[in-house]
C-alpha cells in the first residue's frame, strides 16, 4: 500500500463518494502507421492498490484528526507481445522490460476540509521511444492524475472541486484488472475531469451530482492533445487516419446506487448513471452532444466478488466529414472511436484465503466489449485472466500478472491501434502478457 493511501481512500470514499503540446518530430511515424504499431500501446498499468474482494458498502469514515500524508510509487513492467510486427511488418513476438511509472502524491484530511493531488511521470520505455518520436528518457511524458479540494457539510454530504473522478458507473474501477476494461479505452471508466461534485453517502444508498466545464488538461508530452491520464475527446495527431479535432465541454453527470441487501457474508447493489455533455468541433465551430446511460451491479459472497455494467453511448460530434467516429486520446497517444454503440463488462474475483508462497493472491477473470451500431464496424472485445500478488512480509510490494486477449482492441496486437475502437482492425484475436512490479511508499 502507499503510505497514507488509506487516508486518501477514506477521504475520497466518504467525502467525494468513492472516489504534449507539440506535434511529433518531422519524419517520425505515429503508432497507427504500419510497422510502427508495435510501439503504440499506451501503458495502462495504473492501479494504486492491491486487488481485494470489495465490500461494496460505502464506508463512512470516522472523524479524522487533521493531518497531511505523502506517498508515491515506482513501477516497472514486463510486456510479452505475442502478436507484434517488426519494422517491415513481418509478424513476430517481442519482449520488453521497462521503467513504467513514478507517481508522487499528497493528501490532507480534517473533520471538514479534505484534498489530494497526484502527479505521474512516464517515458524512457519501449512505448515512449525514438521510433514513436520520443527522445527516450523517464519523465518525458508527465501529467496530473487528480488534484482537488473538498468540504464536508455532514458525515454524509460533501462537495469536491478541482480535477476529481467523474461519478459514472462502477467507481473507482469497472473491475479488478490492472490494464482495466475497454471502458477506460473509450473514456467512460476512471475519468478525472475539472469541475464540481456533490456527494451524499448512506450505508444503503448513495448518489452524486457533478458538473465539469471541461476535461482534464493536456500536459507534457509529444502529442498534439493527449498528454493526459484519462481518455478524453481530443484533437487527433497526424498519424490518426480520419481523425477529428474536438473537445468535450459542459458535462452534467449523475450517479446513484442502492444496496438491496448486505450482511457479513453477502451483499448486492444496483446502480445507474447518466452523462450529458457538449462536444465542440474546432474545424466546423459547431457544437454537438454526448449522451451516456449506464446501469451496473456489484456484490460479494464470501471470498467471491462480482461486477458488471452496461453503457449506451451516443455522440454527435458535428465533424466536417464523417460523424460515425471521433478521436479520443490519453497517455500521449490518440485514436478513433465509434460514436454510437453499446458497452458491456463483467468480472469475477476470488480472494485465496491462504498465502501462495510469500504472496497473498487475488485472481480474476473479466470480459468487456464495445458493440458498435454501424454494421461494417467490427466489435471490439477484451478478455483478461489475471491475478494480483501482494508480498505478505511487505504489502508495499505488489505484482500484477495478466494475460490479455483482444479483438479489434487498440491495446492488444499490431494493426489495431488507430481504428480498432472505430471501424476495427483485422478482426483476429490477439494476445499479450503483462507483469507490473510496483513498490508503493
Amino acid at each position: 500500500m502507499l503510505k497514507g493511501y488509506s487516508a486518501v481512500l477514506a477521504a475520497c470514499t466518504a467525502a467525494t463518494m468513492l472516489c504534449g503540446t507539440t506535434a511529433r518530430a518531422q519524419g517520425q511515424s505515429g503508432p497507427g502507421q504500419g510497422a510502427q504499431e508495435i510501439d503504440a500501446e499506451p501503458t495502462r498499468l495504473n492501479r494504486e492498490q492491491p486487488v481485494a474482494v470489495p465490500d461494496p458498502t460505502p464506508v463512512l469514515a470516522a472523524s479524522p484528526s487533521e493531518k497531511f500524508t505523502f506517498g508515491g510509487a515506482i513501477r516497472a513492467r514486463y510486456d510479452w507481445r505475442f502478436d507484434d510486427v517488426d519494422r517491415v511488418g513481418t509478424p513476430k513476438a517481442s519482449e520488453h522490460f521497462d521503467f513504467d511509472t513514478l507517481a508522487l502524491k499528497a493528501a490532507y484530511d480534517s473533520d471538514t476540509i479534505f484534498g489530494a493531488a497526484q502527479y505521474r511521470f512516464y517515458g524512457g520505455s519501449s512505448i515512449y521511444g525514438p521510433r514513436n518520436g520520443y527522445r527516450g528518457f523517464p519523465g518525458e511524458v508527465s501529467f496530473p492524475l487528480y488534484a482537488y479540494l473538498g468540504y464536508k457539510f455532514t458525515k454524509e454530504d460533501s462537495i469536491t472541486a478541482g480535477m476529481n473522478q467523474v461519478p459514472f458507473g462502477l467507481v473507482p474501477y469497472f473491475g479488478a484488472s490492472f490494464i482495466e476494461t475497454l471502458g477506460f479505452t473509450m473514456g467512460i471508466e476512471e475519468v478525472y475531469n475539472l469541475g464540481v461534485k456533490y456527494a451524499h453517502v448512506e450505508p444503503d444508498f448513495n448518489y452524486q451530482l457533478a458538473y465539469y466545464p471541461g476535461a482534464n488538461p493536456n500536459a507534457i508530452g509529444a502529442s498534439v492533445d493527449s498528454a493526459r491520464y484519462s481518455t478524453n475527446i481530443v484533437k487527433a495527431d497526424s498519424y490518426v487516419l480520419g481523425g477529428s479535432r474536438n473537445a468535450e465541454e459542459n458535462m452534467f453527470i449523475g450517479r446513484a446506487e442502492y444496496f438491496l441487501f448486505k450482511n457479513d457474508v453477502t451483499s448486492f447493489a444496483i446502480g445507474g448513471s447518466l452523462w450529458h455533455s457538449e462536444v465542440y468541433n474546432f474545424d466546423t465551430r459547431s457544437t454537438g452532444s454526448k449522451q451516456l446511460e449506464g446501469v451496473h451491479v456489484l456484490g460479494t459472497s464470501g471470498p467471491w466478488g462480482f461486477k458488471a455494467i452496461y453503457v449506451r453511448q451516443d455522440i454527435s460530434p458535428k465533424n466536417p466529414t464523417r460523424n460515425d467516429q471521433i478521436t479520443v486520446g490519453g497517455f500521449d497517444f490518440s485514436y478513433n472511436m465509434a460514436t454510437h454503440g453499446n458497452f458491456v463488462s463483467a468480472e469475477v474475483t476470488y480472494k485465496i484465503a491462504d498465502p501462495i508462497g510469500p504472496f497473498t493472491a487475488v485472481p480474476y477473470v473479466g470480459y468487456s466489449a464495445y458493440y458498435k451500431d454501424k454494421a461494417r464496424f467490427k466489435a471490439s472485445e477484451r478478455f483478461i485472466l489475471g491475478s494480483a500478488w501482494t508480498l505478505t512480509a511487505d504489502p508495499n510490494l505488489v505484482i500484477y500478472t495478466e494475460g490479455v486477449f483482444g479483438r479489434n482492441d487498440p491495446y492488444v496486437g499490431a494493426g489495431q491501434f488507430s481504428s480498432g475502437l472505430a471501424m476495427g482492425g483485422d478482426n483476429r484475436w490477439k494476445s499479450r502478457f503483462i507483469m507490473s512490479i510496483g513498490y508503493y511508499f
